[in-house]
């Protein structure tokens, strides 16, 4: 078969251009780092690296999503901690004053104590968070928990609404503890009937007053322990984000960077190939009838 001179021009032509893009290309993904430099390149691993992408960006969510969280409970915890504190003190000073030895005015002293104490448990229900919420009003956290009307009692101000935060793609979390699971309208009333006694200097009234202080105790006991399983929660999945997420970076290495080594030997390959055909097109192209024939 005959082929003319313009067809073995283009035809060397086209084949020294595919190299020189096979070349360029190479060249092209070693200065990206990358293995597909557009999605058509390889559309079902482009579609792959995608997911894995998003998989990625839901985890730095649920990360951002947990050190919200973390912040919330570590206000709750100082909260909680600091009213624990109190009503034991509360209770070393109900079992005290339960001491017949002790005179009027000594359980007068102690009962300016315990309002005080009962006082700095209102204010501590009505704790607000670092954006202004107040922590124990469920879903009204624009309003203070806990409200005193001018008589003195004590009234349950917000709602029984729940947080939850999603901390992975099948997990939720729920952050926020209420009032009520704090202190009860009759928990503070039993307060201030314990200062009355304590006023009145109501031995008997007192000792049967503890065990009711007991029992205030023992829920701020259960609602502490609620919050610091929440925190053991939190670190928990905090720990499942983070290995998530490392095993994703490792899936997208694998998929999208750039084997530097094989790319280069590729690349050092075509190269090659690209100038031993340029120079066996140029010599051929030099030839003509006349050479030839000498």
């Amino acid at each position: 078969m005959r082929i003319s001179t313009a067809q073995y021009y283009r035809v060397n032509a086209e084949q020294m251009q595919t190299r020189q893009n096979e070349v360029a290309e190479m060249q092209a993904k070693l200065g990206s780092g990358k293995q597909i430099l557009s999605p058509s390149d390889n559309p079902s691993k482009s579609d792959l690296i995608n997911r894995l992408e998003s998989a990625k960006e839901r985890q730095a969510v649920y990360g951002k999503n947990l050190d919200a969280v973390e912040t919330r409970l570590t206000s709750e915890e100082t909260v909680l901690t600091s009213m624990t504190q109190i009503m034991q003190r509360v209770t070393e000073l109900t079992v005290q004053a339960g001491n017949d030895t002790l005179s009027g005015p000594d359980r007068m002293v102690i009962a300016a104590e315990v309002k005080s104490l009962r006082d700095e448990l209102l204010n501590l229900t009505n704790t607000r968070d670092l954006n202004g919420n107040y922590l124990f009003s469920g879903n009204k956290f624009s309003s203070p928990a806990f409200v005193e009307s001018s008589s003195g009692t004590v009234s349950y101000n917000g709602d029984y609404g729940r947080f939850e935060v999603n901390i992975s793609d099948v997990r939720q979390m729920t952050i926020n503890t209420l009032g009520p699971e704090l202190f009860s309208t009759a928990d503070f009333a039993a307060l201030d009937d314990l200062v009355t006694k304590l006023n009145a200097d109501n031995g008997a009234g007192v000792r049967a007053a503890l065990t009711t202080v007991n029992g205030i105790n023992d829920k701020l006991t259960v609602s502490y322990g609620t919050m610091a399983g929440r925190i053991a929660e939190v670190d928990s999945q905090r720990s499942i984000v983070e290995d998530t997420t490392f095993r994703l970076d490792e899936l997208l290495m694998r998929e999208e960077d750039l084997d530097y080594a094989t790319a280069v030997t590729e690349l050092t390959q075509e190269s090659v190939a690209l100038q031993a055909l340029q120079a066996s097109f140029a010599k051929l192209s030099q030839l003509t009838l006349f050479n030839y024939i000498r």
